[in-house]
């Protein structure tokens, strides 16, 4: 749309519209709240001038690309084969958000299909729904349908599931009456003794998180017998699924409900998104499944056919029977999951997960011999561990920066009890130079700190 800019259109547009002054047209906005002086903005530019602009203020950043990172706290950096971005740059996958037509969907319906199956095989479960908008919602939608489940309003949630997961959680329990009970940690692992403790008539069920927020792995078969014996469902949150690569999944370690975040495979980090969520259950439970379902069934040809099925959003069926109403999906990025897990295969996700596994193992060994680092809990751990380095984790990290290295997170900003503590992750891209760079750096900045002191 062009606007109008000489007087003689603005007056033409007006008296089509039937008004005698601009501000007629704003007669809505209070008097008070109108601006009345022009927008300070700079001068126009041309197309040329503003792509010059742009590029100079672009020339200013500083790509942490050039940065050896050990990041992670819930976002992960993997490989990410090039055939993923090439596929969903596809217009028909691209722009597609809901497939309501499922005549004219087939080939979208078939691909979150695809997915699904994927999610299922890998956390062990028997069905999943076509995703949520991110791992943190699902889990606080996953606590709903474990009230919904068991007919009662006291989740018992552990206080290792990531603080981001637990505050959104919080405040999904707000408007939906159901009250949150924190389970503690012993040396990074939920204390089950205080689960069995505090598990009463009231409780809907348990949330744990494995591998941790610390990377610590749960005993999941110890809640799965506690919930078992108090039947209610058991809910496991998922930061890192491609852990389940060589960890036993945990619908085979008896969780009922499995939510999850499907970041690390194949979606870049990409300064905090996009994510995309999921909730995987038992076929007991697919009646209570939030979200999009998609089956697959027979057309009158007999052919293979695919629809949104056994939906329980509130958009679809009559909002008392409702189990979740905010299921925004990320189809998108759905797919890029399922095309991920396709070309890795069995073997290929067995394998980036090993070299995860082996390359964190041989850091936190190399970093405890030769650094001032020691570990924060002794629990197992996949590829992502806690440790104290013996000065402020804020001055170290920043320091570390300054050698080109992102050294971790700093856990005290979510758990004041671990002050001096952070949390370190390797994946498959980092290589055996930068987890020995990262010993020399860290050496040089304790050392340098301890002259400082002295």
């Amino acid at each position: 749309m062009i606007l109008p800019h000489t007087e003689s259109e603005i007056k033409e547009m007006l008296s089509a519209l039937g008004l005698s002054s601009l501000e007629e047209m704003f007669y809505d906005i209070p008097e008070k709240t109108r601006l009345k002086r022009p927008l300070n903005l700079p001068p126009k530019m041309s197309e040329a001038e503003l792509r010059k602009q742009f590029k100079q203020l672009a020339g200013k950043n500083h790509p942490l690309s050039d940065q050896i990172s050990f990041l992670g706290a819930g976002v992960y950096r993997h490989h990410i084969p090039a055939i993923i971005p090439a596929l969903i740059s596809r217009g028909e996958f691209a722009t597609a958000y809901t497939p309501y037509q499922a005549e004219a969907s087939q080939g979208t319906l078939q691909a979150i299909y695809e997915y699904q199956s994927l999610i299922c095989k890998l956390v062990g479960m028997e069905a999943a729904n076509a995703s949520h908008y991110d791992g943190a919602t699902a889990l606080a939608e996953a606590g709903f349908m474990a009230a919904d489940i068991s007919q009662k309003n006291e989740i018992l949630i552990s206080r290792g599931v990531h603080p981001h997961y637990r505050q959104v959680i919080q405040t999904y329990s707000k408007g939906g009456e159901i009250s949150l009970m924190e389970l503690p940690l012993i040396e990074g692992e939920t204390a089950i003794q205080e689960a069995e403790k505090m598990v009463s008539p009231k409780t809907a069920g348990i949330i744990l998180q494995s591998p941790n927020f610390f990377g610590c792995l749960e005993n999941i078969l110890a809640f799965s017998e506690l919930c078992r014996k108090n039947k209610i469902p058991l809910i496991i949150s998922v930061n890192e699924p491609l852990a389940y690569g060589i960890l036993k999944p945990p619908g085979e370690l008896g969780a009922d409900i499995v939510a999850g975040e499907g970041q690390s495979l194949g979606i870049p980090t990409s300064f905090g998104g996009p994510h995309v969520g999921f909730i995987a259950v038992k076929q007991q439970h697919i009646r209570k499944l939030p979200g999009r379902l998609v089956g697959m069934t027979l057309d009158k040809s007999g052919k293979p056919a695919f629809t949104l099925t056994l939906q329980a959003r509130e958009q679809h069926i009559r909002r008392e029977k409702a189990s979740s109403n905010i299921c925004t999906n990320q189809s998108l990025c759905a797919v890029a999951n399922a095309i991920y897990l396709s070309v890795l295969g069995k073997q290929g996700v067995q394998e980036a997960a090993w070299q995860c596994y082996h390359k964190a193992h041989y850091a936190f060994h190399e970093w405890e011999k030769e650094t001032g680092l020691t570990p924060l809990f002794k629990a197992k751990f996949f590829h992502e561990f806690a440790m104290q380095i013996p000065i402020q984790s804020e001055k170290f990290l920043k320091e570390m920066k300054k050698h080109g290295i992102l050294a971790g997170y700093p856990i005290e900003i979510d758990y004041p009890e671990f002050p001096g503590g952070i949390l370190l992750t390797i994946t498959e891209v980092n290589t055996k130079e930068e987890i020995l760079d990262f010993s020399k750096k860290a050496q040089k900045v304790l050392d340098l700190q301890k002259c400082l002191n002295h």
